[in-house]
């Protein structure tokens, strides 16, 4: 029985070390965006600054596990197997709910999952114990209170806290981010450097005050040094004082600073992210590591009391748990790894950062109808508003607003300047300094989150051409949250019975669900970065170069070919032996071929962009190959659906003088494919390739013409049913279609090189 608690404790630590790993990859987004986002140091500088408060803030934790200690449920009620179950139960759903959430790049709050894990699971013990003990069911919803003799299992007032806390995050830090950037927009507009002489260095003053007192409060309040916890106590007597010395100290040093060609608004902001990242540290690492820890600590106390596991009360674990000082430097170091090796912190950053843009970026969230209706409102009510003002204030609202020209050519281009980056940091770290003055239940995650979104939002990079994605990528992200929520809770519920009443074999079984999700989520991660990259890299093009756009589109092209060959084959396969499987696979290619082009339509609008009046060449020729591409995936993506739908549906399959002739039409589009292939690889548009083309496409269309002829009479004789001939038609029609569109890339390829803007093919 020893054996099997010393296994769970030491699989709850290992366990621990993923959960870390997740942990920071989602919450590493709070303190990373600004900098990143604005691009106020290299990203190697940012990592490093963030790194050195994230060990410091892992090494003055306080250590406590915290969420046992508040109550989630009350341990005294509750036997030593009965915990262990539910500590285990808590480390499996965090860790799968963390990484799904890692996966599909979506920040959420490790303190609202850890909560309602723990809620999730002891309520679904506490129910077993009702039930097998034929206890009353006021139980589960009674106020403990031992005094009066009133017994209660859980304790749902914290459930009630971070529900409040949800709300209150997304209100209150989105309105206030909102205000401030509008005020600080309004006073600096976009050229803000012309005002950073005087008016700057107040702003800078103020800014690094609020942050140095976010550090001291929140990023080492832990910090148990006698002369540290002094002179904290001191600052906290004289607040005043020191905020009004401290902001005129500040405002002077920067307004030196300055006289060095220095901007102290990237001071700023990584003076903001190495708060930030400690405050994240000393504070969240409970969510990680405070199970595991109780875990341990509750296998010392039964061990010591020589009770069996299913009589001993945890009445020991309504106190503190002190972490072990090594514990907490192995932790430090686990976080810093992942923060400088996930590759889905970096993905959970970037979709933060693209939803707070100012520039142009690829759009990932889908407009729905709720987002569509609050921008239609929105746009609406702001004409009313406008309406009213007096033009003088609207226009001079205008001309403090107006953004200013950046390189478009410049790779490290930022997505918003160190006005908003500096906001972000300064109302994330005043908003959750008040909350914990004022004992409110903010989320660090959801502020940060919500106030970068509400800068974003007043500094009018959410406009017409991009409110609504932004809108609904917010609502997907808010949603999430509540999901996190009810997921951790019935998730951690069902792990725990499957462990209570499958003992060892349950456990085993729950670790490999765990097991298989980490390696299906890397999987999915890795295959998806790797699309994005092979995407991005047809787009990465010199467009002064026209030779080298040539070379680029037509490489692009004989690829897409090649592609469409495959679809089409797998396509004929599935049709021709009803295989599922094979449509599958056409199915998957052709939506890998769609994301790239997809990337190659976002580089379209930069090239033009980009092009002056007298470089015009190199974005017609992408703009009409990405033309036509699109025009031979309308009809690859007609003939793999009909041959879907057909085969799903269950449907007869064609006759065998049908398939007769598509092996045919498919071994002359073979040909013609592979023809066109070579012209274009080899650059060779002659007029003897272009008659070569003109004969292939030429039989290719004699044959459907015959096929079609055969078809229509088969019908007029009843030979042939409605669900047959709609799919072969389709087919027969779309390939027509392909190979008439195929060809025009060579034609097009071909009048560029006989005008002369081409002056050599290969």
């Amino acid at each position: 029985m020893e054996n099997l608690y010393i296994f769970i404790v030491g699989l709850l630590f290992c366990l621990a070390i993923f959960d870390l790993v997740v942990g920071v990859s989602n919450d590493a987004v709070n303190f990373l965006n600004s900098a990143i986002g604005s691009k106020a140091a290299k990203w190697r500088t940012i990592m490093i600054i963030a790194s050195v408060g994230i060990m410091l803030g892992a090494m003055t934790s306080g250590g406590m596990m915290e969420v046992a200690r508040k109550g989630i449920f009350n341990p005294q009620h509750f036997y030593f197997e009965e915990i262990m179950v539910l500590f285990l139960a808590v480390m499996v759903t965090d860790i799968i709910l963390l990484d799904i959430f890692n996966t599909l790049a979506l920040p959420t709050s490790t303190t609202v999952s850890i909560v309602f894990e723990i809620l999730g699971a002891s309520l679904a013990l506490a129910t077993i114990k009702v039930l097998k003990g034929g206890l009353p069911m006021t139980y589960l919803f009674n106020h403990d209170n031992p005094d009066a003799g009133i017994i209660g299992f859980m304790n749902w007032a914290k459930a009630g806290e971070i529900v409040s806390g949800i709300l209150l995050s997304v209100v209150i830090a989105f309105t206030i981010g909102a205000i401030v950037q509008f005020i600080s927009r309004f006073l600096f507009s976009f050229e803000y450097q012309k005002k950073m002489k005087f008016l700057g260095s107040i702003f800078t003053g103020i800014a690094l005050t609020a942050l140095s007192y976010f550090l001291l409060f929140k990023g080492m309040k832990n910090i148990s040094i006698p002369a540290v916890v002094d002179f904290i106590h001191a600052i906290d007597q004289h607040l005043i004082y020191f905020g009004i010395g401290a902001v005129i100290l500040f405002s002077v040093i920067t307004f030196i600073i300055q006289k060095f060609n220095k901007n102290p608004l990237k001071i700023v902001v990584l003076f903001g992210t190495f708060s930030l990242a400690m405050a994240f540290a000393g504070n969240d690492l409970v969510n990680f590591i405070g199970v595991p820890i109780a875990g341990w600590q509750s296998y010392n106390i039964w061990a010591s009391s020589g009770v069996s596991p299913e009589a001993l009360q945890m009445t020991g674990l309504a106190g503190k748990v002190e972490t072990p000082y090594l514990l907490l430097v192995g932790a430090g170091v686990v976080m810093t790894l992942t923060l400088w090796f996930s590759k889905k912190a970096r993905s959970v950053t970037e979709t933060e950062v693209k939803l707070g843009a100012q520039n142009e970026v690829d759009e990932r969230f889908k407009p729905n109808i709720v987002a569509r209706g609050i921008v239609n409102t929105t746009t609406a009510l702001n004409k009313g508003f406008t309406t009213i003002m007096p033009k003088m204030v609207t226009n001079q609202i205008s001309k403090r607003f107006k953004p200013v020209d950046f390189i478009e050519s410049n790779e490290e281009v930022a997505h918003f300047d160190l006005i908003r980056a500096s906001v972000n940091l300064l109302t994330a770290a005043i908003l959750i300094s008040a909350a914990t003055s004022m004992k409110l239940p903010l989320s660090t995650t959801y502020v940060s989150f919500m106030v970068a979104m509400g800068t974003s939002l007043a500094d009018r990079a959410w406009g017409r051409e991009s409110a609504v994605y932004r809108v609904a990528g917010v609502m997907n992200v808010i949603g999430g949250w509540f999901l996190t929520a009810i997921i951790a809770l019935s998730v951690a519920a069902i792990g725990a019975c499957i462990m209570y009443f499958g003992g060892l074999y349950g456990i085993i079984l729950l670790v490999s669900v765990v097991a298989f999700v980490i390696y299906k989520s890397s999987k999915h991660h890795a295959i998806s970065l790797k699309r994005k990259k092979y995407s991005e890299s047809k787009t990465s093009i010199n467009y002064k170069d026209v030779d080298q756009t040539m070379i680029h589109l037509t490489d692009n092209v004989y690829e897409a070919l090649s592609d469409i060959k495959k679809i089409i084959k797998l396509t004929d396969s599935g049709i021709s032996k009803e295989s599922k499987k094979d449509l599958k696979k056409a199915n998957e290619t052709l939506v890998q071929l769609h994301e790239e082009y997809a990337m190659v339509k976002s580089g379209l609008f930069k090239i033009i962009k980009k092009n002056k009046s007298d470089e015009s060449t190199s974005a017609q020729l992408y703009l009409l190959t990405y033309d036509l591409m699109q025009d031979m995936l309308q009809s690859v993506d007609l003939i793999v659906d009909s041959a879907t739908t057909h085969v799903k549906n269950n449907h007869k399959p064609l006759t065998a003088d049908q398939y007769k002739n598509l092996n045919e039409i498919k071994n002359q589009l073979d040909k013609y494919l592979n023809f066109l292939q070579t012209v274009i690889q080899n650059g060779d548009f002659s007029q003897r390739n272009l008659d070569e083309i003109k004969i292939l496409k030429g039989i290719f269309l004699k044959q459907i013409e015959n096929a079609t002829s055969e078809q229509i009479n088969g019908v007029m004789h009843k030979q042939y049913g409605f669900k047959n001939t709609s799919l072969y038609f389709t087919l027969l029609l779309e390939l027509k279609d392909l190979v008439a569109v195929a060809a025009r890339f060579v034609k097009l390829y071909s009048r560029i090189y006989k005008e002369g803007k081409i002056t050599k093919l290969r």
